[in-house]
């Protein structure tokens, strides 16, 4: 298994990096943009082992509770189903209905999935910031580029180059691939130096974890900020945009390790009124579980909510599949990890981007155990214990689940 799923994972990115590229071939959205409250659920026709399944977006127009299915007369069925993100009435894949790479818009009209738009091959770590400003990566045009575009209209508006950061004897370097973010008007940018044979996952030639901090209003290039010891942040192949910003106002990044045999994943953090790292605060998977790896985390209330495997992780991804997951809550202050109760093991948050996920002052987790037939979300209902909320019979694997607004 683990060399299908290194060689899926590159051929991914490849398949995004020979996409043809053209920005100007489809339409604003529709008056169907006004709808909201929607509830959509990414279910995939199986399990990800080897490569993307298709799949089926749902829409709910209330929360769902007790056993539901995912193939209804307004469910639409699309090619490559890896997790999806969403952004106030809009949702967004990385894939288009037919599965050809590059960022789908979609919006629900009279109670359907409609298409609202598609830039081809931009990359899984896209950002939208507001109604008119989003940033995407796109090798066709520069690894040291960053894309500009309008999430309303879907059309390209621009680029900022960075090529002035390009560094002499690096094989391959990227910046924006594996995370972009932002916060209190900049754009943080995840650089990545590493072999031309791995294209950025894995093969890090450096031992930190470098940002370019952008102001947005601008798009001029303020500084670059490092934090020592770590390898890239994020892994960006998939729905799953792998940083968090928690209600402290801080954003949270997770240092996956995938490419480096999990010996040292972390959540780091910029903290709020800050544009550099904290470097007092750090949460290693390591002090809690050897070989862990962080993909997923919601930070509320002093807590930061996460997944942990039960066994230590393979070098070579045999168990990282496995349904050996489990969620915690982790204080802020004092990093004591709980075991949140009442659910069963589930599978690694890899590509789903709302694992852990807050609707409407509540706090639900994603749970994929196929052995016990479970597909669907848990809320929180106690300090440390959760409740079934829905399960999934019909659709496949659910890969995420969010509410319009």
């Amino acid at each position: 298994m683990s060399k299908s799923i290194i060689k899926y994972v590159v051929a991914c990115c490849c398949l995004f990096a020979w996409t043809a590229c053209d920005s100007d071939n489809d339409p604003a959205p529709g008056p169907g943009q006004e709808e909201n409250g929607h509830y959509i659920m990414m279910t995939s026709a199986g399990p990800f082992n080897s490569g993307l399944q298709g799949g089926y977006f749902g829409v709910f127009e209330e929360l769902p509770s007790g056993n539901v299915t995912n193939i209804k007369t307004n469910s639409l069925q699309i090619a490559s189903a890896f997790g999806f993100r969403s952004y106030g009435k809009w949702f967004f894949n990385q894939f288009n209905t037919a599965g050809e790479a590059g960022l789908q818009k979609y919006l629900v009209e009279n109670g359907r999935v409609e298409e609202a738009g598609f830039i081809p091959n931009a990359q899984p770590s896209y950002l939208i910031v507001d109604d008119t400003h989003g940033f995407y990566p796109d090798p066709e045009r520069g690894l040291l580029k960053i894309q500009t575009f309008n999430p309303t209209s879907m059309q390209r508006t621009g680029e900022i180059d960075l090529t002035s950061l390009k560094v002499d004897g690096v094989e391959y370097q990227v910046i924006g691939k594996h995370t972009l973010a932002a916060k209190e008007g900049k754009l943080f940018a995840g650089i990545t130096y590493s072999t031309t044979a791995l294209q950025g996952y894995g093969g890090d030639v450096v031992d930190y974890v470098e940002f370019a901090v952008i102001d947005i209003a601008s798009g001029q290039l303020e500084k670059t900020i490092k934090y020592d010891g770590l390898k890239s942040i994020g892994w960006g192949s998939s729905g799953n945009k792998m940083w968090t910003l928690g209600d402290d106002g801080a954003l949270y990044f997770y240092a996956t390790d995938l490419g480096n045999g999990f010996q040292n994943s972390s959540i780091i953090r910029i903290k709020q009124g800050e544009t550099d790292f904290d470097r007092e605060w750090e949460i290693k998977a390591g002090d809690y579980m050897e070989r862990s790896t962080f993909a997923t985390a919601l930070v509320k209330g002093g807590k930061l909510y996460t997944q942990f495997s039960s066994e230590p992780l393979a070098a070579d991804f045999s168990n990282l599949q496995a349904q050996i997951w489990d969620y915690y809550a982790i204080d802020l202050a004092t990093k004591q990890r709980t075991k949140i109760e009442g659910m069963p093991k589930t599978f690694y948050a890899w590509g789903s981007n709302d694992a852990i996920i807050e609707l409407d002052g509540k706090i639900y987790f994603w749970v994929s155990h196929s052995g016990d037939n479970v597909e669907g979300y848990y809320e929180l209902t106690g300090e440390y214990t959760a409740t079934r909320t829905f399960n999934v019979t019909d659709g496949g694997q659910i890969w995420g689940f969010v509410k319009l607004k």
